[in-house]
């Protein structure tokens, strides 16, 4: 009695893989919604930000174009990877991790430096920020890592772990200590999702607990001023505890339904710092109240459901752990965020998804999104076994 071998999905060409009629049926519309509508908000909350910054000097129409070409962009960068079959991210998994050790590598050869940080690259004329990018790219390295090893043995997690040391040493050196830690906290959501044991997760938060006062020596004193002063913002009131005590009584003057879109007063003052990137929520909650920052919570959780639906219904443990790699990276910058804009997590700079002004972000994340959608629409090819 012969048997049927089980057939193993292959990366097709994307020149034969065009969507069809019936696969774009497929496509996650509610995913897409989400998307659209945290566009939305965000591009609603830059214009908000903008006018009430009076240290702002440059053409507010034209700082709302930018924002709408980044979501130009960011939308056609979702359509085009959509259209790929994700597995081609899979097979090209070695060639993204060289690119994205030679990407880094270049920011600290070209980079712009603004405020003591040098994180930015400008080619072309145009101004990016490559940590943004290599969040999305060591996704897909460690997804497709995951998928052709078992993950319950601890020297792949090891192994997972050794090639993110590459990526978040070049990330800390720049110095952005809020995306070296973005690559952690995914890259344990990512290995949970995947079926790593419970206690090889935990053993290894231990071994790093364990070596955090000789990573403390490597902190510079800002770094390790925004680490502690959280606890209690007020112990420094004129200087580490500023930002947050700012921040609490921004959001706190937004009660229930805002002070509304450019009416708020802390940024125009220039009590709240950084309002368009760091503490843009802290802006949105003092502008829309808590019911603003609820409908954001609201879109924020269908966004990421949606994301989990999809790595549930993957045709393959790739997809599956690519869409669970992206959800968590996400999750992990919306909570820091927002649990820094009211004192319950350090100051560490990571922006918060959709709102916070920045094309390198948005771009990144609607490329993240757009593997998503690859994998919706390809889950009728699921793999028995």
């Amino acid at each position: 009695m012969s048997v049927r071998p089980i057939a193993i999905p292959q990366a097709a060409s994307p020149f034969h893989d065009r969507p069809s009629a019936r696969r774009l049926l497929e496509l996650d519309w509610i995913l897409l919604l989400a998307t659209l509508l945290l566009i939305g908000y965000g591009l609603a909350m830059g214009y908000s930000i903008t006018i009430e910054d009076r240290t702002f000097s440059g053409d507010v129409g034209q700082q709302v174009l930018r924002g709408v070409l980044y979501a130009v962009i960011g939308l056609s960068a979702m359509a085009i990877v959509a259209v790929v079959d994700h597995a081609w991210l899979g097979t090209l998994a070695p060639l993204i991790y060289i690119g994205t050790l030679a990407l880094l590598a270049i920011v600290l050869v070209i980079g712009d430096s603004t405020l003591g940080a040098t994180r930015w690259v400008t080619i072309a004329g145009f101004k990016f920020q490559p940590s943004e990018f290599a969040k999305v790219f060591m996704v897909i390295v460690l997804a497709k890592w995951f998928a052709d090893r078992d993950v319950r043995s601890p020297f792949t997690l090891l192994g997972g772990l050794a090639l993110l040391a590459a990526p978040v040493g070049l990330v800390f050196k720049q110095p952005d200590l809020g995306t070296s830690l973005v690559f952690l906290g995914m890259f344990f959501g990512l290995a949970f999702i995947a079926g790593a044991r419970l206690w090889h997760l935990t053993a290894i938060l231990a071994a790093g607990a364990a070596a955090i006062p000789v990573l403390w020596g490597f902190l510079k004193e800002y770094q390790r001023a925004r680490l502690t002063v959280f606890l209690d913002p007020y112990s420094d009131p004129q200087g580490a505890g500023w930002n947050i005590i700012q921040s609490l009584i921004a959001v706190g003057s937004g009660s229930l339904t805002g002070k509304g879109l450019t009416a708020g007063t802390q940024s125009p003052l220039g009590y709240l710092p950084i309002a368009e990137s760091d503490f843009v929520f802290s802006g949105l909650a003092e502008d829309l109240g808590f019911i603003g920052a609820a409908i954001l919570f609201v879109l924020y959780i269908v966004l990421l459901l949606s994301a989990l639906r999809i790595a549930y219904g993957s045709r393959d443990a790739f997809g599956t752990y690519l869409a669970g790699g992206v959800a968590a990276m996400l999750a992990f910058q919306i909570v820091v965020n927002v649990g820094m804009a009211v004192s319950l997590m350090p100051v560490t700079g990571i922006p918060l998804p959709f709102i916070s002004q920045g094309g390198s972000s948005l771009i990144s994340i609607c490329f993240a999104l757009g593997a998503l959608q690859s994998i919706s629409m390809r889950r009728e090819q699921k793999t028995l076994g």
